[in-house]
């Protein structure tokens, strides 16, 4: 290790470069302070032993030297001098000294000072290592988040990209929908789209968990419930609690550890005559909304598809009329929190429909006012699940179905 010695007394320059180069160390002199900053410039030089009283620069100075340096490696440094008053000391501390020894100099005190300055120095070298560690692993951290947040970024996009297109719907019905996923992607799922020339198949699927593995099953879920498939097989004949069973006995085969499950609900419109076919796997009932009417909440359905193979599922049959909505929604927006911890629940729900769906009763508007109580329900809080709703409403330019009772039937599949 390298070491500097300042005294513009020779003898003691002479002296102390004998005692040090004995025990190992490598010995640079110099005998003023401007030729000390030259030797540091040029030297990796770790201990600094100097005199204080020194014509031009003296001791202290050449230590504020030292320490307004911007240097990777620390320099330590004993002021040597006779002056051991306690003012003295503390002056020599202030400045930025780490040691003190006075003159004469004893050898045993000079190679024990030297020996704490050694292991100090080993102390700091070590922390410095450390903390290029430290750095360089957060720095593949932080290159691993990055890779990792593009690739949610842009798996959010292909969920996004994959949600309904109204205009594809029939002319008759007209629809709205809102997706706020809580972590970025998803495991909430929504779709709507024609089969057959006047019939409108829709979902709503809310996927147990967070985060990549409860968007993956969400997607994969999704994309069973495409007439390609073939789980769509016999809708238009059996109805939706068909392609409930069928979808059900599908997952259940496939998730032999029942290690998640998935509510979901599933229907379809005839855009001629105004008939809704809807069931539920365990998903919030949805709700009918009837101008004049208090909104009524559908329930059909049966357990969540995943867990039983031979789950028994029912439909409901009801005659929409012209101007009847439906609307659909995940669990996050019943249980959506505000900050003192309490869940939003279907009573505003049924409050904000109920008091809009005279005045107007757009889609779009009544789940943007929806949409903007929650926010303010929540008051900046993060959503702390999925939230997704889905509004359809059916409004024929001519429909010939008289304003009857409301027509409600049960149907149950295997």
């Amino acid at each position: 290790m390298k070491i500097l010695i300042v005294d513009d007394a020779a003898d003691t320059r002479a002296l102390m470069r004998i005692l040090l180069e004995k025990n190992g160390w490598h010995v640079f002199d110099v005998k003023e302070g401007e030729s000390a900053c030259r030797c540091l410039e040029e030297n990796d030089i770790r201990v600094v032993i100097t005199d204080w009283m020194m014509p031009g620069m003296d001791g202290l100075s050449l230590i504020e030297w030292i320490r307004s340096r911007d240097q990777n490696r620390y320099i330590y440094t004993i002021l040597m001098t006779s002056r051991d008053q306690q003012k003295d000391w503390v002056e020599g501390f202030s400045v930025g000294a780490d040691d003190y020894i006075t003159k004469p100099v004893a050898p045993a005190i000079l190679h024990a000072r030297l020996g704490v300055a050694k292991r100090i120095l080993a102390i700091q070298e070590e922390l410095q290592t450390q903390q290029i560690q430290l750095k360089q692993s957060r720095d593949l951290v932080v290159s691993a988040y990055d890779v990792v947040q593009e690739d949610l970024e842009r798996a959010a996009a292909v969920q996004k990209s994959q949600l309904p297109n109204n205009g594809l719907l029939p002319q008759s019905i007209t629809s709205a929908w809102c997706y706020h996923p809580a972590m970025g992607i998803s495991g909430d799922c929504l779709d709507m789209f024609q089969v057959g020339e006047d019939r409108l198949f829709f979902y709503l699927l809310d996927v147990s968990g967070h985060g990549v593995a409860a968007a993956l099953r969400s997607s994969a879920i999704s994309q069973l419930l495409r007439p390609i498939s073939g789980i769509m097989d016999g809708l238009e004949e059996h109805g939706p609690a068909h392609v409930m069973s069928q979808l059900n006995r599908h997952l259940c085969e496939a998730n032999q550890d029942f290690d998640y499950f998935a509510t979901l609900i599933v229907g379809d419109i005839d855009a001629t005559n105004g008939m809704l076919r809807m069931t539920s796997a365990g998903h919030p009932s949805p709700l009918l909304l009837r101008p004049g009417r208090c909104a009524n909440e559908i329930k059909a359905g049966g357990l969540p598809i995943g867990i039983d193979s031979e789950a028994l599922y029912e439909h409901a049959e009801i005659r929409l009329r012209p101007g009847d909505s439906l609307m659909l929604y995940s669990d996050g927006l019943l249980d959506c929190e505000n900050p003192q911890g309490s869940h939003y629940g279907i009573a505003p729900i049924r409050n904000r429909v109920e008091s809009n769906i005279n005045i107007d009763s757009d889609p779009a508007r009544l789940l943007a006012q929806i949409e903007s109580d929650v926010d303010e329900w929540r008051n900046g809080l993060p959503l702390n699940d999925d939230l997704s709703m889905l509004l359809l409403k059916y409004d024929p330019d001519n429909c010939d179905i008289e304003p009857g009772k409301r027509d409600l039937k049960l149907c149950q599949t295997r």
